[in-house]
């Protein structure tokens, strides 16, 4: 009975590195995206103009000073606040008020 649970657990050894090899290794040498030149070239060209526009935004340089004006700060919200109302109903499958039926209802 040890002889076979050894030899069980050696076979399931091999199996899991076998696996770990399997996810683990490097694909560099399995046929990619890269192979074909026309998509090497789009990645380079969309590469580079990433590059551009990052450099453009970089570039820009924002005044913070309007956030101190008086004017700025003396602006005041017209918002009203919304008031808290209960989430769900007590009663899952009973009527609901104040909803309005759906339209093939209305038409009978």
């Amino acid at each position: 009975m040890s002889s076979n649970k050894n030899v069980f657990i050696i076979i399931v050894c091999i199996l899991v590195a076998g696996a770990a090899y399997y996810f683990l290794t490097d694909d560099s040498l399995a046929p990619g995206i890269t192979d074909s030149s026309e998509v090497r070239q789009d990645l380079v060209n969309k590469t580079q103009s990433f590059i551009e526009r990052s450099a453009k935004i970089q570039q820009i340089n924002i005044d913070t000073a309007f956030l101190t004006d008086p004017t700025f700060t003396s602006l005041r919200s017209f918002a009203t606040p919304v008031p808290n109302q209960p989430l769900g109903r007590a009663d899952l499958f009973g009527s609901t008020q104040g909803t309005q039926s759906d339209s093939s209802e209305e038409s009978q």
